[in-house]
């Protein structure tokens, strides 16, 4: 069966003498065949190759060779029985060339390329544990702040701390980060901080303009009055700081794991 195709420059082909012969048609008719076929320019370059064979004078003849997909091309228009058989045959030909050819391409490693194979293989899995290792420890570590936030009597400098941990992570302003706890705060608990801190501050305000007839710049009530020690009076400041951690845990699993 392998008669009908051969290898060529690491490509399995037939060409158009055997064509001829095994569907029984006049070479010449064949090539006719071929020049008419109606593919575009880069099919027939890419499938079809003009060569030669030597007669039985010597003389070099023209014959073209083929890929499997130019004789699939050339044959479509042969019929009857017995063309439909050879098509068959040329099929299990191609089939059964072209997986030996695989077989044959396949890298055989030698001794030694099998010990660096094998070698690289284990490198890499050591840099695999190294690297599972080394985000273990970090998520360890994650936990282990989390719990010692979480049971730690927050205070006002704590917080802040982490407020300010919290914007290196997640480049977010501090005025954000607070106005988003807040609304959690009010959301979960209930309290309205921000309600709060105005109060306070237009409470000072009143007294100051009853005073001595003119209120606080703005500047200076932000600094007497802010919400870290609104809350260290309402006793509010241990679920402030309950919510901070959680976001600034969560803020560090994604940066770590994702």
């Amino acid at each position: 069966m392998n008669k009908l195709v051969f290898i060529e420059n690491g490509r399995v082909i037939t060409d158009s003498l055997i064509v001829a012969e095994t569907f029984m048609k006049n070479h010449s008719d064949v090539l006719r065949d071929i020049r008419n076929l109606g593919c575009s320019d880069e099919f027939r370059l890419s499938n079809f190759a003009e060569s030669s064979y030597p007669n039985q004078q010597g003389r070099q003849m023209p014959k073209v060779d083929m890929t499997r997909d130019g004789f699939t091309y050339l044959v479509m228009g042969y019929t009857g029985k017995e063309a439909g058989r050879f098509k068959e045959d040329y099929i299990k030909a191609f089939n059964v060339l072209e997986q030996s050819l695989r077989q044959q391409m396949q890298p055989q490693l030698t001794t030694m390329e099998m010990v660096a194979f094998l070698a690289n293989q284990a490198v890499q899995k050591e840099k695999e544990d190294a690297r599972r290792d080394q985000e273990l420890k970090a998520l360890k570590n994650g936990f282990e702040t989390i719990t010692d936030n979480l049971t730690a009597v927050p205070d006002a400098a704590k917080v802040v701390d982490l407020i300010n941990e919290y914007s290196r992570w997640t480049r977010m302003g501090h005025n954000e980060i607070y106005n988003r706890i807040y609304d959690t705060m009010k959301d979960q608990h209930g309290i309205n901080v921000l309600e709060r801190v105005q109060r306070e501050r237009d409470k000072i305000n009143t007294d100051r303009i009853k005073s001595i007839g003119r209120p606080y710049a703005e500047s200076t009530l932000k600094k007497m009055v802010n919400g870290i020690d609104v809350m260290v009076r309402m006793g509010a400041l241990d679920k402030f700081h309950t919510i901070l951690v959680g976001m600034l845990a969560k803020a560090k699993s994604e940066r770590i794991f994702n």
